[in-house]
């Protein structure tokens, strides 16, 4: 009886980590995101710093994380739509 209560105490408490794994990925990317734009900004205003080779990387990761087409304009858009809409 002790082992079986055990074996479904262990199962319940699994699956409610499950559940709360899952609802922190949504959390998780959001907050890549806004990483990825403050290093894309940064870039962005200190220009002399950064070589064109990494400000394309950047934009890269960023437009493919975010399935857009990896065009400055596209990722700046959406860089500055993500931080207007942040609460």
């Amino acid at each position: 009886m002790s082992n079986s209560l055990n074996k479904a105490f262990t199962g319940v408490i699994a699956l409610a980590l499950i559940v709360i794994a899952v609802g922190r990925i949504p959390f998780s990317r959001e907050k890549e995101l806004s990483n990825l734009c403050r290093e894309y900004y940064t870039m962005y205003l200190n220009q002399n710093d950064y070589s064109l080779k990494e400000k394309n990387t950047k934009i890269k990761v960023i437009a493919k994380k975010t399935g857009l087409k990896a065009e400055t304009n596209n990722v700046g858009n959406f860089c500055n739509s993500f931080y207007f809409n942040q609460r």
